[in-house]
C-alpha cells in the first residue's frame, strides 16, 4: 500500500494522509494498543482496561492499512506499515488538527465560542510532532540564516519548542540560547538533549521579555503566524534591542499569505488557536519590522520542503 510522503496535515493538497487511518493510528497509539501487541482482542482489552468489542472493530480496520495484521487463532501483531515513532508524532498532530476543524471551524465562522472539545496540545506530542518536520529542514535552513549572516556567532531562538534549531546553529559553532512557553522549556528539560549539547534555555514569554544578549541573530520559526500584528509588532521591538549593535540580523521562518497553497490551509489551523494567528502577507511583515527600526531584505527566500515555508531576512 502506498503512504502519502507527508503523514501531516501539512502535506500538499492531492497529497493528505487518509483521515481514517490518522485517527486510527492516534486512538491505537494513544490507548497503549500498539505497544500491547502482541494478543487477542480480550487479551488486550483486559491488559488496557478497554473494551473488547470495540478493540476487535479498532484493529479490523487497522489490518486495512497493515498497521496491524491477524492470524487465525485471533491473535492480533503489529504489521508491516505500523509508523514509526517519527511518523507516528506526525500522525497524532494531524489527528489533533481533524478533531480541531471538525469540532471548531464552524463556531469560529458564526462567531461563536470555539468548542473546548478538542483541548490543549499535549506538550511532549507538540514537541515530538514538530520536531520531526524542524529535524530534516534544519540543516537548509541554517544554511540559508549563515549565508546571510555568515559572521554570527550567537543565535536567540525564538519558540523554539523542540530545539532543532539550535542544536544546528550550535553544531556549525553558534552560541545558542532558546526561549519559549515555560511548559516547553520543562520539556526541553526533561529529555536532556539541549543543555547536554550546550545550548542555553530561557522560559518566558518573549512579548515580555527576551535574554538580554546581546545577540548576532534573531531566529523565529513558528512563532509570528501564531500571532496578530500587535504581537509582532511587540516582538520585533523586543529583539531589536539586544542584538549587537551592526551586522545583527533576524530570521523569520514562516507562511506568507498568498505564497503557496499550504499557506491557504495553515490559516486555518491558526484561525482555531486562541491568539489571532494568521499567515501575514509579505507586505504586513515588511512593516512591523520597518516600525521596529530593521530593514528587511529585498527578496525572500522560498524553502525547499513541502510545508512551503519562507524566510525573511532584516538587519
Amino acid at each position: 500500500m502506498t503512504r502519502p510522503a507527508d503523514p501531516t496535515f501539512l502535506a500538499p493538497p492531492g497529497q493528505v494522509a487518509d483521515w481514517r487511518r490518522v485517527l486510527l493510528c492516534d486512538v491505537a497509539a494513544g490507548t497503549g494498543l500498539l505497544e500491547a501487541l502482541p494478543g487477542t482482542p480480550e487479551v488486550l482489552a483486559e491488559r488496557l482496561e478497554l473494551d473488547a468489542h470495540a478493540l476487535r472493530v479498532l484493529l479490523d480496520a487497522l489490518t486495512v492499512y497493515q498497521v496491524v495484521s491477524g492470524d487465525a487463532d485471533g491473535t492480533y501483531v503489529r504489521g508491516a506499515e505500523v509508523p514509526t515513532d517519527s511518523t507516528l508524532a506526525g500522525l497524532r498532530h494531524h489527528a489533533r488538527a481533524l478533531r480541531r476543524w471538525a469540532a471548531a471551524l464552524e463556531d469560529r465562522t458564526r462567531d461563536r465560542p470555539i468548542s473546548s472539545a478538542t483541548g490543549p496540545a499535549d506538550p511532549e506530542a507538540f514537541h515530538d510532532a514538530l520536531a520531526v518536520t524542524a529535524r530534516q529542514a534544519a540543516p537548509g535552513v541554517v544554511d540559508a540564516c549563515l549565508t546571510r549572516f555568515p559572521h554570527a556567532r550567537s543565535v536567540l531562538d525564538l519558540g523554539g519548542l523542540h530545539g532543532e534549531y539550535s542544536l544546528e546553529f550550535t553544531r556549525r559553532g553558534l552560541a545558542a540560547t532558546m526561549q519559549d512557553q515555560p511548559v516547553m522549556v520543562e520539556v526541553a528539560r526533561r529529555r536532556g538533549r539541549l543543555e547536554a549539547a550546550g545550548v542555553q534555555l530561557f522560559a518566558g514569554s518573549f512579548f515580555d521579555t527576551v535574554p538580554e544578549g546581546p545577540f548576532d541573530l534573531a531566529f523565529c520559526s513558528g512563532i509570528t503566524h501564531t500571532f496578530d500584528g500587535d504581537h509582532n509588532l511587540a516582538l520585533f521591538g523586543n529583539l531589536r534591542r539586544v542584538l549587537v549593535p551592526s551586522g545583527a540580523g533576524v530570521a523569520v521562518v514562516t507562511f506568507l499569505r498568498g505564497r503557496h497553497p499550504v499557506s491557504a490551509l495553515f490559516a486555518v489551523q491558526m484561525l482555531l488557536n486562541a491568539n489571532g494567528g494568521d499567515t501575514h502577507t509579505e507586505a504586513e511583515y515588511r512593516q512591523w519590522l520597518g516600525d521596529s527600526g530593521f530593514t528587511a531584505d529585498p527578496a525572500v527566500v522560498d524553502l525547499p520542503d513541502q510545508a512551503a515555508r519562507s524566510v525573511l531576512f532584516a538587519s
